[in-house]
């Protein structure tokens, strides 16, 4: 109400100078608070019978994650999403960052849309999605099924929500190890062997303090303790390599097989996107 007033004061009684002076203090506020960090937040995923739509908004404290305004935001942001091409990663859209700007000044907080995508299955596809109930973790997958999608559909479908569920759970960061960048396997070989020869050098520290006989491992060995490594990396990080969150004694992948089996036609993991509040 103060600021009502002051604004009203401010422009000697005009309304919408002082709409005008409030919209530039609440700017201005914002940008004061623009290094804050973001770690709160919502995702909210709208489903139409051929797509899905899932966005991410975040901001700096829970409370205003449960806002009901922003609730209301990433709905409306999401069925956007599947209506108006411009809006797909609403992250990019104008119209969606002037109205999240309306509502970071009425909250008072910082706030962006992270990131938002469309999935849209092919023929021959589904595509479901899993979102957990505090609406800040959730992920989509699709299935692409060479037998009759029609009649196994709704098998499709609990299994591509299954395969979204696993996805929160475990955090997968690529479908499969080929995916993952060459690069990036360098670093982390190397990583693993730097640790390698540091375990090395202090075992064979020890063996000269303690009098033991020190034994070096063969470099055909250490290659090998470095495959498994890597290997280790793969099953954490890429989702078919994964031990499955509802058959644990098998990976994603041969749990794919064996709904393969059961319906009669190959099922391929088309692609998956996990979107968790605070990380990557």
């Amino acid at each position: 109400v103060m600021d009502c007033k002051n604004a009203l004061k401010e422009s000697a009684g005009d309304l919408e100078k002082a709409v005008e002076f409030l919209r530039k203090k609440g700017l201005a506020g914002l940008a004061k608070r623009a290094d804050r960090l973001m770690k709160e937040g919502i995702v909210a995923v709208k489903v139409s019978p051929q797509a899905l739509a899932m966005v991410e908004i975040n901001c700096e404290t829970d409370f205003v994650a449960k806002n009901p305004d922003v609730r209301a935001l990433a709905e409306e942001l999401s069925g956007l999403m599947l209506t108006d091409a411009s809006m797909a990663n609403p992250a990019e859209n104008a119209a969606a960052r002037e109205k999240l700007q309306a509502l970071a000044i009425k909250c008072g907080e910082n706030m962006a849309i992270r990131r938002g995508t469309v999935c849209r299955a092919a023929a021959g596809a589904v595509v479901n999605f899993y979102i957990h109930s505090d609406s800040k973790k959730a992920a989509l997958a699709e299935l692409a099924f060479d037998g009759d999608v029609n009649a196994a559909k709704s098998e499709l479908m609990a299994f591509a929500r299954e395969l979204a569920m696993q996805s929160v759970a475990m955090h997968p960061k690529w479908l499969r190890r080929e995916d993952v960048p060459a690069d990036l396997v360098a670093k982390e070989r190397e990583i693993y062997r730097a640790k390698m020869e540091k375990d090395e050098a202090d075992a064979k520290a020890l063996a000269a303090e303690t009098g033991k006989t020190y034994k070096p491992k063969s470099p055909e060995g250490v290659e090998k303790m470095l495959d498994g490594r890597v290997n280790k990396f793969y099953q954490e990080s890429c989702l078919l390599e994964q031990v499955s969150i509802r058959e644990t004694k098998s990976t994603v992948a041969q749990v794919v097989k064996n709904h393969s089996d059961r319906l009669k036609g190959n099922i391929q993991v088309k692609k998956f996107d996990c979107y968790i509040v605070g990380v990557e």
